[in-house]
């Protein structure tokens, strides 16, 4: 049994986009056989039920508000990493390396990197979620700034993960294309796959569709974060009408937390458009006959919202980068294009095509099931911290 240590800059309880449902999962059974200590930011409202909920699976938890106005600005750090930079966290994770001392440290997202300088004498390993900082137009960082100082911003940025990823004993990525591109980025670094992965019992299809079950579009995420936000704004704008032209009764549900201004006024666009904002359980609309989109254009890593799709037996008509990096080499698993045409041509034929719908839905669902396990991939981390141990 290892004592683990994982530092986040989000607290992963409840698990409500991405970054978080990875966390949380992986936390989840990583606890079954070892001591997981969870040290992460909190934010200033949340509930301290979320607290109490990773204390159930946690072996101690250890929440630091965060207050991004008594950030450290330093020249050397970006921006970005600046706002989960503090003196709080610093206090913080002092403590808690004397009182728990742990064998492995996990440090999430590259916004966190600034924390190794801060551990000593422990193997750390980082997990970097999304490589698409090295690219400026797919990098979401920053995006509140002017495209000048983006640029600044972006610059010092990737001179930064340059130089931090050399401190850390190992590097975890999500894809093989991530792995790839951290090893040519930087060739001092080792790193190694451990993907994102999706609850298979809790996300599965319905078995029995009713035939008065109204067939709409699906699409999920924090719109917070901007390669959601754009995601769906490049839907709308550019697809969806060319859908209602041969569909006209079609509804478009865009279900999630976080709603911009921009998003919220989709819903006055078209009276198809439903935004249901934050919801406890997204299952209700992923449920089969409905059609999952993933129109994102931005980010990279594995997006899990797709996976969960696929788990719960939805076909999913996507641009390549939304599937980037998920393994649907099988025949008619997924449906992928950036033409906004052949997008909007393929969710036609879904519709209309019975049998290619349920062949999608059938071949998405053995796709996770062989592949995205949380419980696999949480045994292949557990396993590859034990012989990094091993060989220390």
């Amino acid at each position: 049994m290892k004592k683990i240590l994982i530092i986040s800059p989000y607290f992963p309880y409840p698990p409500r986009d991405g970054g978080k449902v990875r966390l949380y999962n992986l936390i989840k059974y990583l606890a079954k056989t070892n001591d997981v200590y969870l040290l992460a930011y909190i934010e200033p409202e949340a509930s301290m039920d979320s607290v109490n909920l990773a204390k159930q699976v946690c072996k101690d938890v250890f929440p630091v508000i965060r207050d991004e106005n008594k950030r450290i600005i330093r020249d050397d750090i970006p921006r970005s990493a600046s706002f989960f930079y503090t003196q709080a966290m610093i206090d913080e994770l002092s403590r808690v390396m004397n009182l728990v001392k742990p064998d492995v440290v996990q440090l999430d997202f590259l916004i966190m990197t600034q924390y190794v300088n801060h551990i000593h004498n422990v193997p750390i390993f980082y997990t970097e979620h999304d490589m698409s900082v090295l690219d400026f137009k797919q990098s979401f960082h920053d995006r509140d700034l002017s495209e000048t100082l983006r640029f600044i911003e972006w610059n010092k940025l990737v001179d930064y993960e340059r130089q931090i990823v050399e401190k850390f004993k190992s590097v975890i990525v999500l894809t093989q294309r991530d792995k790839q591109l951290i090893e040519k980025f930087n060739p001092k670094v080792k790193a190694t796959i451990i993907p994102t992965g999706v609850d298979v019992d809790f996300f599965k299809p319905n078995d029995d569709i009713a035939d008065d079950y109204e067939q709409s579009l699906v699409f999920v995420g924090h719109y917070k974060h901007y390669p959601n936000a754009d995601a769906i704004m490049y839907f709308v704008n550019n697809i969806y009408d060319k859908v209602l032209r041969i569909l006209p009764d079609i509804k478009l549900y865009i279900v999630g937390s976080g709603l911009t201004k921009d998003v919220e006024n989709l819903a006055k666009i078209n009276k198809n458009i439903v935004i249901t904002g934050e919801i406890d359980d997204i299952r209700k609309y992923l449920k089969r006959p409905n059609i999952f989109i993933a129109p994102i254009r931005l980010g990279g890593g594995i997006k899990g919202k797709v996976l969960e799709a696929m788990a719960a037996g939805l076909p999913v008509i996507a641009t390549n980068e939304a599937v980037d990096g998920i393994d649907h080499n099988m025949t008619e698993a997924v449906l992928s294009s950036d033409d906004a045409d052949i997008f909007a041509d393929n969710i036609v034929k879904l519709v209309k095509d019975k049998k290619l719908y349920n062949t999608i839905s059938k071949n998405a669902r053995i796709i996770v099931e062989k592949n995205y396990d949380w419980k696999i991939i949480a045994q292949t981390l557990n396993n590859f911290y034990s012989d990094k141990l091993n060989k220390l």
